[in-house]
């Protein structure tokens, strides 16, 4: 789940961790019945939250008080690619931190370094098939037990201001007569469409697959290389395009990269529509003053080609152990289990963070608060949340698409030719 409160990760990991930081002893001897633990900025002790950091620090107090165990906070790089890179070079060299924060969809590529987790989750009391299935995907990454835990993720949606938008449009049909008559009004359609993940998990890969495309084939090539995947990702863009030309959303959006950056734009009463993310909601609350956001705005299915078979992308973290001493395992996960991943944990975490769990049980937990939305993300998280390719070759292919994506919503390529320059990217 890509991270975000009012403002963008980017943003929010800039200002948290500027020249990230180890709270560690680097560089001094570690004492013994120790491991380091590494988290993003915004996780971490540093976080730009008190009421996070307050819950860190007393769950940090309360694990040493019980174990007598002293965890090693890190701080990992503010660039989240730069940071995973780093990690899984270390994790291949045998230098990682004991337990560490990995981005749940590369995950995969750290599978065969990090620990199996069938114990310590049995004595945590956890089992996996209480974790939505495509977190279990994520949580074993094809190794027959769960190397990683799944502590939180997102969904993405359309949201709809209620006045101008009493039924939320489900085709793309729909979204081009309801968006032709509010942009009339000077109220638009609006998605991040510059050349980022965040575009084209929102705006992409949700109308790609409700045409049932595959973004990777079994062999790791691309899924719209040829036939209907490839006419499918070209009729996918050129509704995107066609949002463009027709004046239902601005030109503008191919510099938008993250879904953060249309809240300006919400707040300002420019939108009737908007693609973004789980998170964005309880934002907006915060950010629109003197009003209602839940009750001015509805959430509902990104819409699809058809009008059916609707899906969005699901994001989230993980917690991994790269400990070579079983105990050590055992230890370091017992801390973020504790913390972060179960009954209580979860739920807590979660609420203070805004965040959707993972787990279908916590969302009953009484420490548990979503949002008026919080409702339809679970529905969405049953429903049509997919999680992406879990194999290393999507970054490339994802890279690729950004870039056609981008260049479609500049208006500087049609959709065929965007296609064909990314498969001509792709190795």
């Amino acid at each position: 789940m890509s991270e975000r409160r009012a403002v963008s990760r980017r943003r929010l990991l800039g200002l948290a961790a500027a020249g990230a930081v180890s709270l560690g002893a680097c560089g001094t001897e570690r004492p013994p019945r120790s491991f380091r633990w590494q988290m993003i900025p915004t996780y971490s002790l540093q976080a730009p939250s008190p009421e996070r950091v307050d819950y860190i620090r007393a769950r940090l107090a309360e694990y040493r008080r019980a174990t007598g165990w002293e965890p090693l906070p890190e701080v990992s790089s503010n660039d989240i690619n730069a940071a995973m890179a780093k990690l899984l070079l270390q994790a291949s060299q045998g230098r990682a931190p004991e337990v560490g924060q990995v981005d749940s969809y590369v995950f995969p590529r750290f599978a065969r370094y990090a620990k199996g987790l069938t114990d310590p989750l049995r004595r945590a009391g956890l089992r996996l098939d209480d974790w939505f299935p495509q977190f279990r995907e994520v949580m074993t990454a094809g190794t027959g037990e769960p190397r990683a835990v799944q502590f939180n993720t997102d969904v993405r949606v359309l949201y709809y201001r209620r006045d101008l938008v009493p039924k939320p449009p489900a085709s793309w049909d729909e979204v081009i007569s309801v968006g032709r008559r509010t942009a009339a009004r000077g109220k638009y359609f609006l998605f991040c469409g510059s050349r980022s993940e965040d575009s084209v998990n929102t705006a992409l890969w949700p109308q790609y697959w409700s045409q049932g495309g595959e973004i990777l084939n079994a062999d790791g090539s691309a899924g719209f290389a040829s036939g209907a995947g490839r006419q499918a990702m070209i009729d996918s863009l050129g509704f995107l395009r066609r949002l463009i030309t027709e004046g239902i959303t601005p030109q503008r959006i191919s510099t938008l990269r993250g879904d953060d950056d249309v809240n300006p734009d919400v707040i300002a009463g420019n939108v009737a529509m908007f693609l973004g993310g789980s998170w964005q909601g309880a934002d907006l609350q915060n950010l629109v003053k003197g009003a209602d956001f839940a009750r001015e705005w509805g959430a509902a299915p990104v819409p699809s080609r058809s009008g059916d078979n609707h899906r969005c992308v699901a994001g989230g973290w993980t917690w991994a152990s790269f400990a070579e001493d079983p105990e050590v395992v055992r230890q370091s996960m017992k801390l973020v289990l504790d913390a972060y991943t179960g009954d209580e944990g979860m739920a807590k975490w979660c609420t203070l963070g805004g965040y959707l769990p993972t787990r279908e049980s916590v969302y009953d937990h009484p420490d548990y608060h979503g949002d008026a939305f919080t409702p339809v993300f679970r529905e969405h998280l049953r429903r049509y949340a997919r999680v992406r390719p879990l194999r290393r070759e999507y970054q490339q292919v994802s890279g690729a698409m950004q870039i056609a994506l981008s260049s479609v919503t500049s208006l500087s390529k049609e959709p065929e030719e965007a296609v064909d320059a990314a498969l001509a990217q792709i190795v």
